[in-house]
């Protein structure tokens, strides 16, 4: 239904402006075939975000506090897939780690962003701290100039596909009332 409804209105944007887009929706659309599953995900997410906030407070480490929203849809999604690969035990298991990775991962990327002169701030995504470490990574092996080439060829291995014309394939509807 969701995407029923958003079709139409996302195509007459596409069409105009990215041609042959792909509509798409977010994490949320996983909720209704496992609700439990999203609460038992979303609990033991938060669970994991306050552990992982006192293993850090204990060690001397900076305090990342848990977000309710990033806790929320990426562990209840962890709890969803979790559950459907190992039940209850998955749901638990994958979204705990989720919780923990939600506390590291913007730990461990706090002193990138400092070198980028946003000390002290930082985002509670688990996808955005990895990349963002990956080039922080990087930046120690390149110089800056090093960096914006990575991310300039990432860009076109992102948009070069979609300049690449493909083979139409078209096809012929046949007609059962005339035998064709």
């Amino acid at each position: 239904m969701i995407l029923a409804d958003l079709i139409p209105s996302f195509q007459g944007i596409a069409t105009r402006i990215i041609p042959n887009a792909v509509p798409a929706v977010d994490c949320a659309v996983f909720f209704p075939y496992a609700q439990t599953a999203v609460i038992i995900g979303f609990i033991c997410s938060f669970a994991g975000g306050i552990i992982g906030m006192l293993i850090l407070g204990f060690a001397g480490g900076v305090l990342i506090i848990p977000g309710l929203v990033p806790h929320f849809f990426c562990g209840a999604t962890a709890g969803v897939y979790g559950n459907a690969t190992g039940g209850r035990k998955g749901a638990m298991f994958g979204s705990f780690v989720n919780g923990l990775a939600l506390t590291f991962l913007p730990a461990l990327l706090l002193p990138v962003l400092g070198d980028l002169g946003f000390a002290n701030s930082t985002f509670g995504d688990v996808d955005f701290a990895l990349i963002g470490i990956l080039l922080g990574q990087a930046g120690n092996l390149f110089t800056t100039a090093g960096i914006y080439a990575i991310v300039f060829l990432l860009v076109l291995i992102l948009i070069i596909p979609n300049f690449i014309k493909t083979k139409t394939v078209t096809i012929n509807h046949v007609d059962e009332d005339t035998n064709m």
